[in-house]
């Protein structure tokens, strides 16, 4: 009969280890698989909002660069329109005028302090009604919109304008 050698050689791996080896790098697979796909979802998300934010900066700083003749027709409507190089991308500009509330509002005074201050109340009437006529004409905010119509994504910027050609009536005190 043939003599029967027993091998002792355990320089090999065990089917359990094996197991525990292929287990973790699925788990790490799977974890740097998903982290890859968060990260081209942001970048694509950041790239939309980098786009929405330049078109929109673009159209304001157009808007301060040549401004439209400021007049009362302007607040009406929003005007929206595409953008030529972007057909994707619409922007609506609106226009607003400076609103300044009365002065009894923002001093607070009742009726008895009022009358108690009247000569110098009606000097700061007056004052405070140029301030107001002036203020009213001569600013206006106007706001940009800026909408992805795909992905309905949108930005919005505001600013407020100088009206040049305001004539500003001083008065006489």
């Amino acid at each position: 009969m043939a003599e029967r050698k027993k091998l002792n050689n355990q320089s090999g791996f065990s089917l359990i280890e094996v197991v525990i080896a292929i287990a973790l790098f699925t788990v790490f697979a799977v974890v740097f698989v998903t982290g890859q796909g968060y990260n081209l979802l942001d970048s694509a998300k950041l790239r939309e909002d980098i786009l929405l934010k330049d078109l929109t900066e673009n159209k304001i700083n157009e808007l301060i660069i040549n401004p439209p003749e400021f007049r009362d027709s302007l607040t009406l409507a929003k005007e929206v329109k595409v953008f030529e190089k972007f057909p994707d991308y619409e922007y609506s500009i609106e226009y607003k005028k400076v609103f300044i509330p009365d002065m009894n509002k923002i001093t607070g005074q009742s009726a008895e302090e009022k009358d108690e201050e009247k000569t110098q109340s009606q000097m700061e009437k007056r004052i405070f009604s140029i301030f107001k006529e002036n203020m009213e004409k001569m600013i206006w905010q106007v706001s940009v919109t800026v909408k992805n119509k795909l992905s309905n994504e949108s930005y919005q910027l505001s600013t407020w304008m100088m009206n040049h050609n305001a004539e500003v009536n001083i008065g006489s005190f």
